[in-house]
């Protein structure tokens, strides 16, 4: 707060603090709608205790940010429900508000939008959109498998961010089961080593909290 007394050269301290705070708080906001992220959420609203298994060490350390300062990824591993799009979500809201770029999309999204792309010949230009981001979040890579055309779509994406900027991927399927989501083994080893590389993995063990809910509502 400003006294009535302050000198000059503290009024106007003060006046540029708030101004810078303002602008900060504003590109936050700017960075939020552009990752498209949904839902929004936070690391404090996670019941850590629900999953069977997670290792909360490796959540904290990826909460820090400096996997993204590396760039490298981070993969969370485990059935649908037990809260890995909260966690990826969580992490690409801290990134949002720490001044990263960062975009939200799920995995057939993005392959759908790749395959477009390459339909209407602007791929290398819907690459770029995806290639961009100093984070990308895909969501839901392996409840739905991909041809051919669309592993190697997916892969461009994965190799032009290898050590170019951070991803993080949610996944129902562990990394030996790949194979069969893109029909190829050597794509999906590909895609697995790069993601993994010096990256951080969060396998959790659980049942569908979602399975829970519809339990109790019935």
């Amino acid at each position: 707060a400003i006294a009535k007394n302050d000198s000059p050269t503290k009024l106007l301290d003060y006046l540029m603090r708030e101004q810078l705070r303002d602008h900060v708080e504003m590109r936050a906001h700017r960075a939020l709608k552009r990752s498209a992220l949904f839902p929004l959420t936070s690391l404090d609203t996670f019941d850590f205790d629900y999953p069977k298994s997670i290792d909360r060490e490796v959540v904290m350390r990826a909460a820090t940010l400096e996997f993204i300062e590396d760039k490298t990824n981070c993969v969370f591993v485990g059935p649908s429900g037990v809260g890995k799009t909260h966690l990826a979500n969580a992490i690409g809201q801290l990134a949002c508000l720490r001044g990263y770029r960062v975009r939200f999309v799920s995995a057939a999204d993005l392959v759908n939008d790749l395959v477009a792309g390459q339909t209407r010949n602007t791929l290398h230009r819907r690459l770029s959109t995806w290639t961009a981001p100093d984070l990308l979040i895909i969501d839901e890579l392996g409840y739905l498998s991909f041809d051919a055309r669309g592993a190697d779509l997916l892969y461009q994406v994965f190799n032009k961010r290898y050590l170019r900027a951070s991803t993080i991927v949610t996944t129902n399927l562990a990394f030996k089961d790949w194979g069969g989501l893109f029909h190829n083994s050597a794509a999906a080893s590909a895609i697995a080593d790069r993601l993994v590389h010096n990256g951080l993995i969060v396998p959790i063990v659980g049942k569908s909290r979602r399975s829970d809910t519809q339990v109790e509502m019935k």
